[in-house]
């Protein structure tokens, strides 16, 4: 463990004098007139961030490499090796797509840090591709206008949480965040994670910590996160340690100024950021996290949501008075995959065209199966017609033929078809209808599904039972997706 000092001065010894001076000076007296405190009302700098409507997530570092999340098992520094790294491409793809900041995950659940830390030897400088990423992440941000936010987490950091009481990790997250905070420029938003587990004073922590980020940078939106809830009110949480309870009763998660739901979205009557707490009403804008795919970080095989579940969760978010933070992950070369950036497009394109989504006759269908995971409701065959990406129908493991049967109800006409599965498993089925004589007549026959899904168009079909049949697979068989389009009338 390298032994802790001042960050080094990213600003050449020429450029300092009478600018550099004046500069601090500016930020001194900026910081002092500021109360550090969250907002009771509405500011110019929230509404601000209120207008920017949706970011991009960017879920990336060791656990790219590792394919575990939480940081289990250990992995050397030299493990993350990323053979392509184009973050600027990450940023590319967030403009296009008309967002208007990003948030980075700066060090996550292995506490390796994609920066060159002076607290840590745990990050890119020991690893086997040196770029400082945090560095061309805001370079890339300012390049093409998208405001520049990182993660950083709190509790549950494998490596630099080990070994130290909650006071000595405390001053280790703050004197990383310190290195972040004056090393890169205007940060928009901070977003910690695991907050709650901080020690048996995690109350006192995270008020200190909002302290020095509020002296540091004035303007930079702190977000504590509250995991799965609605945003309708600051939540307390019991104080942890390493996942070590103390019995002690729960504390708030405060102070902050932007509250949030990790994949939950404002209630059906939308976000009030008018939100009460300790007898005081403060001004709180919703964010609501989700994903692209269906993990954080890149693993092979997962599979892209469909645009219709992914529209849903910008109208269920933004629509609601909320900001949606959509993670898009790189993969192992350090870019964001080709098919992931074109499904972002796809979603802008039916944002702004909604006719691109076709309605799917499967949603208002009843289903059967040859083969239901342990028979469990919770995976059962309508879970695939549903219209929600998030839900799948699966199967036991071992299976490597299985079979979903959809009753229309009544004879439809229909032309279309998407069908998303889960890991990359078929190799081999066949979408049927039956006929009036009760055979299995095929429509389309294909091989692999991938993890954008197969759109399928075929000559118009009637017919009230239809049927996808897997033949031949790698591994049982699960699908998030099976939409069925009815064909246009002319």
């Amino acid at each position: 463990m390298r032994h802790a000092r001042f960050p080094r001065s990213r600003i050449r010894p020429a450029t300092l004098g009478f600018l550099a001076l004046t500069a601090l000076i500016a930020a001194l007296v900026s910081a002092c007139a500021r109360p550090h405190s969250p907002a009771t009302e509405r500011t110019p700098l929230l509404a601000e961030w209120e207008g920017l409507k949706w970011g991009m997530f960017i879920h990336y570092g060791m656990s790219t490499f590792t394919g575990y999340e939480y940081g289990e098992p250990p992995a050397a520094s030299s493990v993350y090796a990323p053979t392509a790294l184009d973050v600027d491409q990450w940023i590319r793809v967030a403009r296009d797509a008309g967002m208007g900041y990003a948030v980075l995950t700066s060090k996550h659940c292995y506490g390796h840090a994609l920066w060159d830390s002076k607290l840590s030897d745990y990050d890119v400088a020991s690893s086997s591709e040196k770029t400082d990423v945090i560095q061309a992440f805001v370079e890339a941000c300012r390049k093409y206008g998208i405001k520049p936010g990182f993660y950083y987490l709190l509790g549950w950091d494998k490596y630099n949480q080990p070994g130290r009481t909650a006071k000595e990790y405390e001053a280790f997250c703050a004197g990383q965040i310190e290195e972040l905070l004056t090393g890169y420029g205007p940060i928009a938003e901070l977003w910690l994670d695991i907050p709650w587990d901080m020690g048996p004073f995690t109350n006192q922590v995270l008020a200190r910590l909002y302290r020095k980020i509020k002296a540091l940078q004035p303007d930079c939106l702190v977000l504590l996160n509250q995991s799965f809830v609605d945003g309708r009110e600051v939540r307390s949480m019991p104080p942890t340690f390493m996942h070590r309870e103390f019995g002690a009763p729960p504390v708030a998660l405060w102070p902050k100024d932007l509250i949030n739901g990790e994949v939950i979205t404002p209630p059906a009557v939308g976000h009030n950021p008018l939100i009460p707490f300790k007898g005081k009403t403060y001004y709180l804008p919703m964010e609501t996290c989700d994903t692209l795919a269906h993990h954080w970080f890149w693993i092979p095989g997962d599979a892209l949501k469909s645009v219709r579940t992914l529209v849903r969760t910008y109208q269920n978010t933004v629509l609601k008075g909320a900001n949606l933070l959509l993670d898009l992950a790189p993969d192992k070369t350090g870019r964001i995959p080709e098919a992931t950036a074109a499904r972002l497009m796809e979603m802008k394109a039916a944002l702004t065209d909604p006719s691109l989504i076709r309605s799917s006759l499967t949603a208002a269908a009843s289903a059967s199966a040859s083969n239901v995971f342990k028979g469990d409701t919770q995976y059962a065959p309508k879970k695939a017609l549903d219209d929600d990406s998030g839900t799948r129908w699966a199967t036991d493991e071992g299976t490597t033929e299985c079979w979903l049967e959809v009753d229309l109800s009544s004879v439809r006409t229909f032309d279309g078809a998407y069908l998303s599965e889960g890991w990359d498993r078929v190799r081999e089925y066949v979408l049927e209808v039956k006929t009036p004589g009760g055979a299995w007549k095929p429509i389309h026959k294909g091989t692999t599904i991938g993890v954008a899904g197969a759109s399928l168009a075929f000559p118009k079909t009637t017919g009230r039972f239809v049927r996808l049949h897997v033949l031949r697979a790698e591994g049982a068989p699960t699908f998030w997706d099976f939409e069925l389009y009815e064909a246009a009338v002319k």
